[in-house]
């Protein structure tokens, strides 16, 4: 059985994926946790950033994946 669990830290969170499986013949439990770090800033700062860093044209995307979708263009020097 997976589930996750987020912990909020500020604009970072930490989540831990936790895998539980069970042995029907032996009835042995084993548990697996991936843990990982993230900088959780919205949609809107992420391309306020993006234009900082010199992307145009860039915009959100809904409803075209289960999140929202950020595009832009680098000029070609």
């Amino acid at each position: 059985m997976p589930f996750q669990v987020w912990d909020f830290d500020g604009e970072h969170y930490d989540l831990s994926f936790f895998l539980v499986e069970e042995d029907l013949a032996t009835g042995q439990i084993t548990t697996q946790v991936m843990r990982s770090r993230y900088y959780a800033i919205s949609a809107a700062r992420l391309c306020t950033l993006m234009q900082q860093a010199g992307f145009t044209g860039v915009k959100r995307l809904d409803g075209v994946f289960y999140q929202p979708v950020l595009i832009g263009s680098l000029p070609v020097a």
